[in-house]
């Protein structure tokens, strides 16, 4: 079919995006992006000789319409059939974007919550904010900014290996996982624009050896902590078996945060993209019982989607399931009219107002800290453990009763070498381990035998 004008229009932004050719122009083709990108992109795609197959961006389809974009890929066509390089034929259709523009119209177009959690999201736009953008008060970031090329006002043809090179040095005295991010997420972005035929230029040749050494986090609750904590976040009603909601009220604590803590120690899932998010049909409480996890961090690391679930974890669900059970007055339950019905941790402050005109949006509980720090205080652990140490715990006592590398990588969603991190021990560990391997035993009995 012919493409026309009438018939673009009606084209629908789908969850993938579509790409159409149009007949008789060779090599021209209209990409509409997916949901919830509103664009429509015409692309002229050759095949060098040899080489893989290019696309060159032309234009977007408002600003040429289909005559205008059938014009540039019949000249594209015939300079290219002449040996002229067709970057640089492109720039005579359009200025090339400066990388701050092209950071720009990426952020609506590539990081959109469709591909990518949110947190990635924020964490990419906070890194490229602080150190391209310079849109940051923090004075020891400024201070680096001395030794720094202004970037953002460059074409993104002439961004440099040695400038992307300098920016990961001078990062990484400060914060080496941020300098790291900082060139594994320009590096994703400068692939997809050479995808796309924005340019030919992939400045971020920086070797997996050359990047810095990251501190790892890996710090979990003690066996006796694991005890008092677990006293804590979970209170039960002896009679109803539904959460205490008294002693909830009086040490101040939220039962919904506490329930999602109690559910990530026994099961290891993150907080963010896995835990707080889940819904009750995401729950399979059958003969098997088994949560299934769709475009999450843990999914992509294996391609798994569906998670056992343990008897402890199982519990949490069970309990949450049991308080909000035709109780209008449980944390847990909302109306089947409100949005936060169908999620197991639903958020508070859904549809409040948080200051300068804002109101809550998230229908899910994401932040614990506080209700984590007032656990902590209440169970007497002093070691200041952040919250992701709930993973870190549930890993190591899996490791320990088990001693199975490939169990825990499979509950976790991770490789067997990642794996390996949680078979480190503490000093407690050695020490016990030590006193239990040298322990003195009646041998009174093995000496007899030897006379």
């Amino acid at each position: 079919m012919k493409l026309t004008d009438n018939y673009i229009s009606k084209i629908k932004h789908l969850d993938k995006d579509q790409f159409f050719s149009m007949p008789g122009v060779e090599g021209l083709t209209l990409q509409v992006y997916k949901h919830p990108s509103k664009s429509k992109t015409w692309f002229y795609q050759y095949r060098p000789k040899g080489k893989y197959p290019v696309r060159l961006k032309i234009g977007s389809y408002e600003e040429l319409g289909i005559n205008k974009a059938v014009t540039r890929a019949k000249k594209l066509s015939n300079d290219i059939f002449m040996g002229k390089d067709p970057y640089e034929i492109r720039q005579t259709f359009k200025g090339e974007n400066t990388l701050g523009e092209q950071l720009i119209e990426s952020y609506k177009s590539i990081l959109t919550p469709i591909r990518y959690a949110p947190s990635t999201i924020a964490t990419v736009k906070n890194i490229f904010s602080s150190y391209i953008f310079r849109k940051t008060k923090d004075p020891k970031i400024r201070e680096l900014f001395t030794q720094l090329d202004n970037i953002q006002h460059q074409k993104v043809s002439s961004i440099t290996n040695n400038q992307i090179r300098k920016f990961h040095q001078v990062m990484g005295a400060r914060t080496p996982r941020q300098a790291n991010l900082f060139v594994e997420y320009l590096r994703m972005l400068f692939n997809i624009w050479i995808e796309r035929g924005i340019t030919n230029n992939q400045p971020c040749q920086i070797k997996k050896e050359d990047k810095f050494e990251e501190k790892e986090y890996l710090d979990f609750l003690r066996e006796d902590e694991i005890d008092r904590v677990r006293s804590i976040i979970i209170q039960k009603d002896e009679k109803t078996g539904r959460f205490l909601g008294s002693h909830y009220k009086k040490h101040k604590l939220s039962v919904v945060a506490c329930a999602l803590i109690a559910y990530q120690l026994f099961s290891s899932r993150r907080t963010r993209s896995e835990a707080s998010k889940i819904q009750w049909s995401m729950i399979r409480d059958g003969l098997v019982p088994t949560l299934k996890l769709e475009k999450t961090k843990t999914s992509k690391k294996n391609k798994k989607t569906d998670f056992a679930m343990g008897d402890d974890e199982l519990d949490v669900i069970r309990t949450i399931k049991r308080d909000r059970l035709n109780n209008p007055k449980s944390k847990f339950y909302y109306p089947p009219e409100d949005p936060r019905f169908d999620y197991v941790f639903p958020s508070a402050t859904y549809g409040r107002n948080i200051g300068s005109g804002r109101t809550a949006k998230c229908l899910y509980l994401v932040d614990v800290d506080k209700t984590w720090k007032k656990v902590l205080l209440l169970a007497g652990v002093k070691r200041k453990l952040k919250h992701y140490a709930l993973r870190h715990t549930h890993a190591t006592q899996l490791l320990r009763s088990t001693g199975n590398l490939k169990l825990v990588a499979d509950t976790l969603g991770i490789t067997i070498k990642q794996a390996s991190k949680y078979s480190k021990t503490q000093h407690e560990d050695v020490i016990e381990g030590k006193n239990k391997a040298f322990k003195q035993e009646d041998k009174t009995t093995t000496l007899k035998n030897i006379i």
